[in-house]
């Protein structure tokens, strides 16, 4: 595949192809507006990552600290701040709840699926092609899961992308003011991705564009412009890598140290996997396009005398697969960590694709399409087996009827769709009918997120329910788990602890340390309010060994899921039922 391209045949556009390249552009806008904008305040925040990325931008406008984040009042040196700014921005804005903190992470999926775009159309001087590059990578599976979660990597995708695409645009130009912008661009957004989420934002850009810089041997243009891509990338990030220096002398130890070597070479590091494991995720994660590979990488390989082709595409190819290698050689490793390869694979999927479905014969392109088939229909009789037959592993409760009636003719749908696009001989068709047969699957997954689900990823509806019982003077503890939960659905940054987990570092500041509580802690805790403070302890799976035996006999527990909160009034309030321990169990 090495130096493969396509051979693109561009004529003239007809008023027909004009008219179907509008009625594209046109899914396209509904699609997003559908899929990424609708959904957003449907779902309950998820621990621990969505209450995290929701809860330190509110501590951010609550505190008025716009330099060091923290989380539940304790320093939270994990990431620099711009995630947590452009969410704050939106909870300034919108207010404080979910559609607000989802928002940001959605926007920045439809800008990368913006600049898929214009990138195509520039560099392959076809709209329709651009058009099939945009609608690929606004449906493949992990771009839609990240793009509706407020998580920080679809800023980090977004400005890597516009980065790695500005520099090759700078080096593809010839010397002059356009040249120049683009050098502009790239050092800005690389200086952005920098202050999202650290220097993933230099060694990325530096394991693509060094290899193949030196394939086109257009190395000197490293020395004689790149410097300035990497000056301004220097200026963007200084100012608040400056303020958080004199604010907290350690964070640049903590975060380069913990955070990134730690993290990509201990034995012990977060989030630890194989080192296959992006090979054995990437079909699902590339679903529902992944199977039509052998296809487009069929149609990849006509050879072509273009050589602004072949640089392009040798150019993706190491934009896709470099960054997969570099994170599979990492200890620690999570799903969305590729996110950023996905711009290329939808490039390269919409060329081979167009190339490939212009041969009489397809067999590769409908083994893709039968796989696609065979995988939905075992979806859905998996899903009907379960829900009739073996109910004790069922998703849906039985009051649950219409989400699960929902999803069975959201696969239903699906399976038509697949029929569809075998049948048609049109490409655009086809690549239609692929893009939209996972509509109705994506939109019907939030209108019918099960409560299983909710009742082990939502721990913030149980607290919501019980909202009115916990005063503003109550003391609230909490386990490391359902932290963000807790201090997000009560505007509250000074809980107490009784795990530390990912808090474990702020934890050990001498003007935190009370915050986390062993058992005889809590026990003297309790002691010293029992007149004066309600309490309230929230926890998941049983709470932490020894913590329920100190409470109190009057305390009251309500359970949602795995979930479990403790109610203690205080001995003072005439309100209060003072008997033996109730349990009142939601399911």
């Amino acid at each position: 595949m090495t130096g493969a391209a396509v051979t693109l045949n561009i004529s003239t556009a007809t008023p027909t192809a004009d008219r179907s390249s509008r009625w594209l552009a046109a899914a396209i806008i509904i699609l997003y507006l559908l899929l990424y904008l609708l959904p957003l305040g449907v779902r309950p925040l998820l621990i621990p990552d969505e209450t995290r990325y929701a809860e330190i931008p509110r501590e951010i406008l609550s505190r008025g600290d716009w330099v060091v984040p923290h989380y539940d009042g304790l320093r939270y040196f994990e990431k620099p701040p711009l995630g947590y700014w452009l969410n704050a921005g939106s909870i300034a804005i919108l207010g404080e709840n979910t559609f607000a903190a989802r928002l940001p992470s959605a926007l920045a999926a439809g800008l990368t699926t913006l600049l898929v775009f214009l990138f195509a159309r520039s560099s392959l001087r076809s709209q329709r092609l651009a058009l099939y590059a945009a609608l690929i990578h606004l449906s493949f599976f992990e771009v839609y899961l990240v793009g509706t979660f407020s998580v920080l990597d679809n800023f980090l995708s977004l400005f890597l992308s516009t980065g790695i695409v500005s520099f090759y645009m700078a080096a593809r130009a010839a010397p002059g003011r356009r040249a120049l912008l683009y050098w502009i661009i790239s050092g800005l957004s690389l200086g952005l991705a920098f202050l999202t989420k650290g220097f993933l934002a230099l060694a990325i850009p530096v394991i693509v564009l060094v290899p193949w810089m030196l394939w086109q041997r257009k190395w000197r243009s490293l020395f004689s412009y790149g410097w300035l891509a990497v000056l301004i990338a220097a200026l963007v990030a200084m100012p608040w890598a400056i303020l958080i220096h004199a604010r907290e002398s350690d964070f640049w130890h903590y975060f380069f140290w913990v955070e990134h070597i730690h993290r990509f070479s201990s034995s012990h590091a977060q989030h630890k996997a194989p080192f296959y494991y992006f090979l054995v995720a990437l079909p699902l994660l590339a679903f529902p396009w992944l199977s039509f590979a052998p296809a487009a990488i069929s149609g990849l390989k006509e050879k072509s005398h273009n050589s602004d082709q072949t640089a392009l595409f040798r150019f993706l190819w190491l934009w896709l697969l470099l960054p997969i290698g570099f994170f599979s050689a990492s200890n620690g490793k999570l799903a969305t960590y590729i996110l950023p390869c996905f711009p290329p694979m939808a490039v390269l999927m919409a060329a081979g694709l167009q190339q490939y479905l212009r041969r009489p014969s397809i067999r590769l392109f409908n083994m893709g399409l039968l796989l696609n088939f065979i995988f939905f229909a075992i979806a859905l009789i998996t899903l009907v087996v379960i829900q009739s037959v073996y109910t004790r592993y069922a998703i849906y409760h039985s009051d649950e009827w219409c989400s699960y009636l929902a999803v069975m003719l959201s696969l239903i749908a699906v399976l038509i769709a697949g029929v569809i696009a075998f049948k048609s001989k049109h490409t655009h068709t086809i690549i239609m009918s692929i893009a939209l047969s996972f509509v109705p699957l994506l939109l019907i997954a939030h209108l019918a997120f099960p409560d299983r689900a909710s009742a082990h990823k939502s721990p913030g509806v149980l607290i919501q329910q019980h909202s009115a019982q916990i005063p503003a003077n109550a003391i609230v503890i909490a386990d490391s788990y359902v932290i963000g939960a807790v201090s997000w659905t009560l505007h509250r940054n000074d809980i107490y602890l009784i795990s530390p987990g990912e808090l474990e570092y702020g934890l050990q500041y001498p003007d935190a340390k009370h915050r986390l509580l062993r058992p005889d802690d809590l026990s003297a805790l309790l002691l010293k309010n029992q007149y004066t403070h309600p309490v309230a302890m929230v926890c998941s799976d049983g709470c932490a060994d020894g913590m329920v035996p100190q409470l109190p006999a009057d305390a009251v527990r309500y359970s949602y899921g795995i979930f479990d909160l403790w109610l203690i009034p205080a001995l003072n309030d005439t309100s209060a039922t003072t008997n033996n321990v109730k349990v009142n169990t939601q399911d």
